[in-house]
Order: structure tokens, then C-alpha cells, then sequence
């Protein structure tokens, strides 16, 4: 299976989204989804993740999630590129 190149503003977005979804168990409404980290590829050819105290900590159901989601998207590299210019000029 292919995987989808996304930046890391849209793969929060999606996993964001997924998280909201009315079948989605329990309430989430004040939950912040963080961007994605990058990383090395691994055996699994995954290169993001999520931290997990940003989220529910012991929730299973967001771990799941975000696991589908690193099956199906690949954290761009221009996704680190954009990152790293918006914040020069956030602080320039």
C-alpha cells in the first residue's frame, strides 16, 4: 500500500478530524491534537508520531487512531522546511 504525502498541518487536521467523528467513543471536545514529530523511517517505513501526553494519556482509542494514521500518511520533508521558515518569521 502507497502511503499519502501530507504536511504536518495536515495530518493533524485529519487525525483531528478522525478523533471528532460521531461515532468516535467518549468526549474529545477539549482535546489538543499536536503536530506530528518526525522521525527516522522505521522497519515499518512510519517517520511521525505523536506524542501521547498530548493527548489522553491512557486513551487506547487515540492511540489507534494515530497508529492508522501513520500506516496511511508520510510526514513530508517540506512539511520540517515550512515549519522551520514559519517560525523565522514568527520570530524575525
Amino acid at each position: 500500500m502507497s502511503k499519502r504525502v501530507f504536511t504536518a498541518e495536515q495530518i493533524r487536521q485529519e487525525v483531528d478530524r478522525r478523533l471528532r467523528a460521531p461515532l468516535a467513543p467518549g468526549d474529545r471536545s477539549a482535546m489538543r491534537v499536536s503536530l506530528p514529530t518526525a522521525h527516522l523511517i522505521d522497519a515499518e517505513e512510519r517517520n511521525w508520531d505523536m506524542k501521547e501526553e498530548d493527548h489522553c494519556r491512557h486513551d487506547q482509542y487515540v492511540r489507534q487512531v494515530i497508529e492508522e494514521a501513520r500506516r496511511e500518511f508520510f510526514l513530508s520533508d517540506a512539511a520540517d522546511r515550512d515549519e522551520i521558515i514559519g517560525d523565522s518569521f514568527a520570530h524575525g
